[in-house]
C-alpha cells in the first residue's frame, strides 16, 4: 500500500467526490479505497472489474457524490 494511497483514505467521505471523479475520468484502482472508507460494496460477488468500476460510479451519483 502506497502512503499516498493510504492517505487518501485517511481523509474519509471527503475524498470520495475526488475518488469517484477520478475513478470516472481516468480509471484506476481505486475499489479498495471506496470500500474501506465507506464499508459498502455495491459490486456482485463475481462482477469483473468493468462491472464493479460502473457499480461503484452508480452508487456515487445516487448519493451526490458525482
Amino acid at each position: 500500500m502506497h502512503p499516498a494511497y493510504q492517505n487518501i483514505i485517511g481523509m474519509g467521505e471527503p475524498a470520495l467526490p475526488l475518488i469517484l471523479r477520478e475513478l470516472q475520468e481516468n480509471g484506476g484502482h481505486w475499489l479498495w479505497a471506496l470500500h474501506a472508507i465507506t464499508r459498502e460494496d455495491p459490486a456482485q460477488e463475481g462482477d469483473d472489474f468493468d462491472t464493479a468500476v460502473q457499480a461503484w460510479l452508480s452508487w456515487g451519483k445516487k448519493r451526490g457524490y458525482i
